[in-house]
This record gives C-alpha cells, structure tokens and sequence, in this order.
C-alpha cells in the first residue's frame, strides 16, 4: 500500500455517551457555548475522511435523540450493565458486535471516541487512523498531550511521611525541566485500534502503540464543571480567531 493512501479497511467511529454522569448531570448533551456538548465530536466525526460511520452508543433517549438530529448513527441502545463504570474497551467491543452482526461485515478499525472532547478535529481523528494504515507493525493509535506535572516530582504519603512516588531523591538534574525527557498522557479524545487487539488483548491501547499530539487547549477533557468553565473561554477564543 502507497503511504498516506488507506485501503478499503472497515473503519467505524464509536462515541461513548452514557448517561450518567457523577460530576456533572448530563454533562455529554449539557450546552457548551450554545451547542449540546456531543454536538462538537459529532461534527468532527463526520467530517472524517477516513470514517465509514459513525456510530453512538448511549442508554439515555435524550442523548440518542441529540445524537441523531446531529447526524450520527444510533442502531441499538447500550445495555444496562454497560451504562455503568466500565473498561472503555467493553463498551467499543459491544458496538463491533453489534454492527458485525448487522452487517455481516468484518470491522477492522474501531475508532472509539469522547464526547467530552470537544476540540477534537476531523484532522486528529484522521491522523490516528492514518498513522494506523501507514504502519502495520503499530496496533494501535490515541491522542495525547504533553505531561506538565512531572511525575519524577510526585510524592505519595507513607503515613505521615511524604516520599517520591518514583523513588531517589530530590536532587541534581532531576529538578531541571530541560533535563527531563518528554512524557504524553491520553487526552481521552481518540482511540484507534485493530480489531483483532481489541478482541484478543481487551485493550484499547497495546504495547505496539504510537500517538498523536494535540495541544494543551485541544486537549481539554470535560470531568469537572471547571472543565465547562475553562472550555467556555478556549471555545469563544477559538471563534474570535
């Protein structure tokens, strides 16, 4: 296969969007600058080039609605016992099988995506699912940011006694920033994996693993309401520019 150019893979986006939600009620269709927050990953699912659907899974008739009306697929209500705090890679596992079985068609990407991310892009989407294509060797792609909390400074409590959570000492090169290698964290945005990982290792992200960056701003994650907050400003900056 020509680098850059993806074969006829079956590609399928999943959004998970249950409805429960301990910080914030609702908070996958609660208003974000004037747009359900599913509405923004929505967009830039099907603004995918590489996607053949997209697909949401959801137990709550609110969010199903919401989703549909912004264009996405919803061909089956999640299960209740999926609709609780379960491994992300259950829920995508359960939407592969179920449009396995409509289809009678084999999956093999599954792109399973947040509809806590609102800046995700088409472009980032893509881009995982192509350095997917391009590299067979990789198993697996997800979008991350830059670490800033160093965890070389981290400290755990031993009783009363504070010690680093990595061992050694608080000493030399290992308080100089520029001395540190670069670390990434999932941005919880976008996971690409191959269908045969996804069933045989129940994993979502292997060991034969590759990323894509996006920003600090992008990468915001909605969990608390000071994510909304803080969303609010990054969206209307983004509008201004």
């Amino acid at each position: 296969m020509v680098k850059g150019v993806v074969d006829k893979s079956n590609i399928i986006g999943i959004i998970h969007a249950r409805g429960g939600s301990r910080r914030i009620p609702l908070k996958n269709i609660k208003h974000l600058n004037g747009v359900p927050l599913i509405g923004y990953i929505i967009k830039a699912a099907l603004g995918s080039k590489l996607l053949d659907r997209v697909i949401v899974s959801s137990d709550h008739p609110e969010i199903i609605r919401l989703s549909k009306e912004f264009g996405a697929e919803v061909p089956f209500v999640r299960p209740a016992d999926l609709a609780e705090d379960v491994p992300s890679e259950l829920v995508t596992q359960h939407a592969v099988e179920f449009i396995e079985a409509e289809t009678r068609e084999r999956v093999d990407i599954a792109v399973t995506m947040q509809s806590t991310s609102p800046f995700c892009s088409s472009e980032d989407i893509d881009t995982c699912i192509r350095k997917l294509t391009d590299n067979p060797e990789i198993e697996s792609v997800f979008t991350a940011k830059k670490v800033c909390e160093r965890p070389e400074w981290m400290f755990k409590l031993d009783k009363d006694k504070a010690v680093l959570f990595l061992g050694g000492e608080m000493k030399g090169e290992r308080g100089v920033t520029q001395s540190l290698p670069d670390l990434y964290i999932p941005n919880g945005a976008v996971y690409a994996t191959r269908r045969n990982v996804l069933f045989e290792k129940n994993i979502l992200i292997s060991d034969m693993v590759s990323i894509h960056e996006m920003s600090a701003e992008r990468s915001i994650d909605i969990d608390e309401p000071i994510d909304f907050l803080v969303a609010e400003v990054v969206g209307e900056q983004n509008e201004q520019g």
